[in-house]
């Protein structure tokens, strides 16, 4: 089998390289013309769809709309007469979809006519009645998924674009907050408590970001104190992460992307066509501003924040294209009285477009982008604690260019391509007050026993990381349609290659002053240079098909996704996601629906290539005042954490649904889901991460004056059990539930519309391995180490938000008064026992396995077992039930002319804050709902 390893994984990749070879190679087949002439002087042809896009208030053409065919993935701009043309297409009716920046995007459905298409669009402000300012639920890709609009982003005054999941169904209120890394997540029931739970970390990492067709990567930053938590015996974590502000094994920190210069954002929560990869949770996509648009300023305050942004676009003139700059500030304090926790952001983009060729035009565009995010944290002196300073610093830039062929060729009618490149100097700096007491501290990198000097009684403990993650993403796809029976097939095939290295210094000390800790684990500089990249390559093939019966309509979505990870190494993994949506139109205003899918997520650097884990004992602990007298000896014990069979993680979605239309202007849109992820990343202490160890003791047999002293001959040797964490797939995690969003319709005598949306979410998120804990007693060598059964929690969450929308298009107003109750609100801990289910004997001449109890004697064990028996008090069996819970938020839009806007929010305008009993521990009461928060906003065009 060792044998024909790489003759299979050569094999992969010449699959994968002759999908790349399919979409270049496409255009060899039989063409067809186009002509170059205005499509008014053009004589018709079977099957031609072609228009003219203008301006509804002034009848002008607009030069660079966008223009979809959605059933056939056909993609077009006007020229600048505003024309657009799509040449022969199959027989048959379609959606046209037409959008322009600041415009009201209009769908219609056409057919080919000799007669030119005229579609005018309207400016989208709230002078329209039919303005948009909430989230809508989208099919028209198959995935589940919400479309959230660049008014409804103004609307909400969102700060950064993590605010903006807030309009998903389930999506929960919060205050704005910068001071603290935004990690997101979908269809997980987050930590409304502040709590950290497995499963979010998990679902942030799995959740993609992906902006103007390139995703965002995190999977090499390597910002931490150490790649696992060391854990020795009872004394606790070291804690990975350190005390400065880090994204590490997380997805994008979302405090880090303004709002303002986003025009739509689809948030995929089901089942994603194949051309998405390296995600389990879902996608996040965000499409910036581009194109034409006056100059806008805007001005935004509230007790914790200071935020300016202005953005132009430009007309390049004929044929040059257009350009749209920006550029954001922003400063935010944690507490409104204190400057010791502070976050400045500036960030700024410029996306170019312009469309190549008449006869096979290429339509381009190209964004770059770049941020300067700071954290600074420190101590108030005032409050006389120990001094302590962490700093974050993230200096990141961004390229992307993607671009559509329209080939016309038989079996390529249009390839598109996206290349991006991402850059970032991340630099970290912790520094707090050392260990009391005269100590040394090891430096070495091997086993052994080296001598170590000692160190003053108290000095400050600093330490650097500096990170430059690079990450390269390539796609190429090739698009075309055909037509086979009463079916309309859309098919793309592609392939994409993902790199992702880290070419920082990595993490340093002071080498006078090396960072101490409280306990054996040690920590060693480590140059993040010397660590392998991370190579991703995909391929994929998906057809999207539709047929009408009548006025029915069936769509079937489906492809398979293959990934390989190291392709180009002995080790490498492959995994195969297959993914179907389908659509049905039972009734002419009701569609049932239903998919599932595969998808998975590949480790970041810092799960494939661990730190190792170091230990330093002493040997020998002799002080003496006189530093050429004093000796210390330290033993170190350096050991491997890295797994090398760490697996893909792999999530299982299936999703069932409907859509219903009731009634003009009315909307019931209902989806049950159930997400398993498999083989979930999680650091977990291990039986291989359970290591006995004999440590050398030396004493000293004659004192020396003015020399080192002279030590016995007998060395003794002390049993030490040194554990430590390391990356694991031991973690399951299932989501279920069902959404719901109830859009009643505007009643015109009110002039207000309602909006119902809500979501029952259950996550389970549990371990699939024993549990192993060494427990030290004092005055007892260690013999055993107690193993516990898998465990987890269990969290539901039953949450409604109604929405009534107050707007007068002649007044340019909108209010929204939002009424958000949290139903259920539950957690429990899952298979938590005191009882060991086995121990690992420990001992120079025993063997690590662990030695399963059987029940009877499982239950004879007893607290007076202290070093396999865990203490848990009765608290942890309790269920944590919180009862319902009101929440009252308030916001407000008002347009002055078409130049100047002001906007107004408050959360929790009543300020309903209860304070609560907890069900699990009685004697603590907490205050639920988040405090009373108002913000304001200033617009100003020019």
């Amino acid at each position: 089998m060792e044998n024909n390893e790489p003759a299979l994984i050569r094999q992969r990749s010449i699959l994968f390289f002759a999908l790349l070879t399919l979409s270049a190679s496409a255009t060899t087949f039989a063409a067809t013309t186009t002509n170059t002439k205005p499509f008014t002087e053009r004589s018709f042809q079977d099957g031609d769809i072609r228009g003219i896009i203008t301006e509804k208030s002034t009848g002008k053409a607009l030069k660079g709309a966008t223009v979809q065919i959605r059933e056939l993935g056909l993609y077009a701009k006007t020229d600048e007469n505003g024309h657009f043309t799509f040449d022969r297409t199959p027989s048959g009716q379609y959606t046209l979809v037409v959008s322009y920046l600041g415009m009201l995007t209009v769908e219609q459905t056409v057919t080919a006519s000799k007669q030119p298409i005229a579609i005018a669009l309207a400016e989208n402000s709230i002078a329209l009645a039919d303005v948009v300012v909430v989230g809508q639920e989208n099919r028209k890709e198959g995935a589940t998924s919400t479309i959230i609009n660049r008014k409804a982003i103004e609307h909400m005054q969102a700060t950064n674009l993590g605010e903006v999941l807030q309009l998903l169904p389930g999506g929960m209120t919060t205050n704005p907050s910068f001071t603290n890394v935004n990690k997101t997540g979908i269809r997980n029931v987050g930590n409304s408590n502040q709590t950290n739970r497995s499963s979010d970390y998990m679902s942030s990492l799995g959740t993609s970001l992906i902006i103007n067709g390139a995703p965002t990567s995190n999977n090499a930053n390597l910002q931490s104190m150490g790649s696992a938590a060391i854990l020795t015996g009872t004394s606790g974590s070291s804690g990975s992460a350190g005390s400065f502000s880090t994204s590490q094994g997380l997805g994008a920190d979302m405090r880090q992307y303004t709002a303002d210069n986003v025009e739509s954002v689809e948030v995929i929560r089901g089942i994603a066509g194949v051309e998405y990869g390296d995600m389990t949770s879902g996608a996040i996509i965000v499409q910036t501003k581009a194109g034409k648009e006056d100059l806008q300023i805007k001005g935004r305050i509230n007790p914790k924040l200071t935020q300016f942004w202005s953005g132009q676009g430009f007309d390049l003139g004929k044929n040059k294209g257009t350009l749209f700059v920006d550029l954001d500030y922003t400063h935010a304090n944690d507490e409104q009285t204190s400057a010791y926790a502070a976050y400045n952001r500036v960030t700024g983009s410029a996306q170019y477009s312009k469309t190549f060729g008449q006869e096979k035009p290429l339509y381009t565009t190209t964004y770059f982008s770049f941020g300067s995010n700071l954290d600074n944290v420190k101590i108030d002196p005032d409050a006389n604690a120990v001094p302590q300073l962490n700093k974050s610093q993230e200096y990141s830039y961004r390229f992307s260019t993607n671009g559509k062929w329209k080939v016309n060729k038989a079996l390529a009618r249009q390839l598109n391509y996206t290349v991006s490149l991402n850059y970032s100097l991340q630099k970290s700096y912790m520094e707090n007050a050392g260990t009391a007491g005269i100590s040394a501290v090891g430096s070495s990198y091997t086993d052994g026993t080296f001598e170590a000097p000692y160190l003053p009684a108290s000095y400050t403990n600093k330490a650097w990381v500096e990170g430059k993650p690079i990450n390269l993403f390539a796609k190429i796809s090739d698009e075309l349609y055909a037509k086979t029976g009463l079916f309309t097939h859309r098919v793309l095939v592609g392939t994409d290659y993902r790199l992702d290295a880290n070419s920082g210094n990595g993490k340093t000390f002071d080498p006078n002053f090396p960072y101490r800790t409280n306990n054996l684990n040690g920590y060693r500089a480590r140059a993040y240079k010397d660590i392998p990249a991370l190579n991703q390559l995909g391929a994929y093939a998906e057809d999207r098909m539709t047929a009408r019966f009548g006025k029915r309509e069936l769509a079937i979505q489906a492809g398979v996704r293959m990934d390989q990870l190291q392709p180009f190494s002995g080790d490498g993994k492959t995994a195969v996601s297959p993914r179907i949506n389908v659509s049905y139109d039972l009734l002419h205003a009701f569609t049932l629906r239903g998919g599932y899918g595969i998808a998975t997520k590949a480790p970041t650097l810092n799960m494939l290539y661990p730190e190792n884990a170091y230990f330093d004992v002493f040997s020998l602990n002799y002080y003496k005042q006189d530093p050429n007298e004093a000796l210390a000896l330290l033993t170190t014990r350096v050991y491997e954490t890295g797994n090398d069979q760490l697996k893909l993680a792999k999530s299982y979605k299936k999703e069932l649904g409907i859509d219903w239309k009731i009634g003009k202007g009315q909307r019931l849109s209902i989806t049950a889901y159930h997400d398993k992820i498999d083989n979930a990343y999680d650091y977990m202490t291990t039986l291989n991460s359970l290591q006995y160890a004999l440590i050398p003791t030396y004493t000293v047999q004659q004192e020396v004056a003015g020399g080192k002293p002279i030590l016995s001959d007998v060395v003794t040797n002390t049993p030490y059990v040194f554990t430590y964490a390391t990356p694991t797939n031991g973690r399951q995690i299932i989501n279920k539930g069902a959404e719901f969003d109830f859009d009643m319709g505007r009643f015109d005598a009110i002039r207000t519309s309602f909006q119902l949306t809500g979501a029952y979410q259950s996550t389970k998120s549990t371990t699939t391995i024993p549990y192993t804990l060494a427990q030290e007693v004092p005055n007892k060598t260690m013999t055993r180490v107690g193993v516990f059964a898998p465990r987890g929690t269990d969290s539901e969450r039953l949450m409604t938000t109604l929405r009534a929308i107050h707007h007068i298009p002649e007044l340019r107003f909108i209010l929204t008064l939002t009424a958000q109750t949290i139903w259920i609100d539950k957690e429990r801990y899952v298979d938590y026992s005191s009882l060991p289910i086995g121990y690992i004997p420990v001992g120079s001449d025993k063997p690590m396995d662990i030695v399963y109890f059987s029940e009877a004697e499982r239950q004879q064990i007893t607290s007076a077992d202290r070093d396999i028996y865990l203490s848990l008090s009765d608290a942890t069996f309790r269920t944590e039930s919180w009862k319902p819970l009101w929440l009252f938020n308030m916001k407000l839009t008002k347009e002055f002319a078409k130049n100047m806007g002001f906007s107004f929010y408050a959360n929790n305008f009543i300020n309903n804050r209860p304070l609560v009993r907890s069900t699990r521990n009685p004697e603590q009461f907490t205050k639920r709902n988040i405090d009373i928060f108002f913000g304001t906003e200033l617009s100003i065009k020019f």
